[in-house]
This record gives structure tokens, C-alpha cells and sequence, in this order.
């Protein structure tokens, strides 16, 4: 495969992770927003904005773990690695990396089958899907100025 082929199938890949978190994004915020006084007594409405979180950490992490494996970052050993690796070489910012990983503990719970507190996804819908955003563009933009395929 050529370098300008593989460059715009890389290139493509991470615009394709970028595009699921910011659905994944708009959905959750969309659930909340359509009412929020009664998001917190509508689980099917909370259900699908857990969903959607999940749905955006899952992209971002796939995303990471690309750039980190193009990168040659080293190997991380979990989802919370990827990003401390991300932030450590520079490619988001470590508040970024910060609000991130507590959006990983959330996730983590909901995997567990713990309740993940109501609290906490009313946050993250509220303060923290810039945070992907942010993340994914840092990522692309990033990868991009290093030439990286």
C-alpha cells in the first residue's frame, strides 16, 4: 500500500471515530436536554444516554490506541493507560486526560453491573462531552501534523 493511500486510510479511520463520538455525544445530550427535569424518573431516557456514553469512551479509546500503536507510545495495559499516555506525549491535555478518565470510572461501573451514580452521568452529559470532542480533535489534528498514517 502506498504511503498517500495508507496515510488517507489512517486519516479516514480516525475522522470515522471522531464522527461516532460526536453522535454518541449529541445523543446523550439529547436525552437529557429533551426535558431534564424529568431525566432523573425516565430510565429508558437515562439508559440511552449511559449508552451513548459508553458508545463515545469505547470510540475514543479505539481512537487512542491507534495513534498510541502508530505513535509507538508503548503499550497500555488498560482504557485509563491510553489516555495517560495520550496526555504524557503531549497529544490532549492533561485536563482533558483528567475529566476523561472519571468518565472511564463511570463506564467501568456500568460494565461491572454497579450503579453508576445518576449524578455522575447528569455531570457528564452537562460538563463532560467537550471533553470527547476535545479529545477526538486533539487526536486528528495531531496525528495529522505529525504526518502519522
Amino acid at each position: 500500500m502506498s504511503n498517500a493511500v495508507s496515510a488517507k486510510t489512517s486519516t479516514d479511520l480516525l475522522l470515522k471515530k471522531a464522527g461516532i463520538i460526536e453522535r454518541c455525544c449529541n445523543r446523550a445530550r439529547e436525552e437529557y436536554e429533551r426535558d431534564p427535569t424529568t431525566f432523573t424518573d425516565d430510565i429508558t431516557r437515562q439508559d440511552a444516554a449511559t449508552l451513548n456514553v459508553i458508545r463515545a469512551w469505547e470510540a475514543a479509546i479505539e481512537m487512542g490506541d491507534y495513534v498510541i500503536g502508530c505513535a509507538r507510545l508503548g503499550p497500555p495495559q488498560d482504557e485509563r493507560e491510553v489516555i495517560t499516555l495520550l496526555a504524557g506525549h503531549g497529544w490532549i491535555a492533561p485536563t482533558v486526560a483528567e475529566n476523561l478518565k472519571r468518565t472511564g470510572e463511570f463506564c467501568r461501573a456500568e460494565w461491572d453491573y454497579q450503579a453508576a451514580p445518576l449524578p455522575a452521568l447528569v455531570t457528564i452529559i452537562k460538563r463532560g462531552l467537550g471533553d470527547f470532542t476535545d479529545y477526538a480533535a486533539a487526536l486528528t489534528s495531531g496525528a495529522r501534523a505529525v504526518g502519522q498514517p
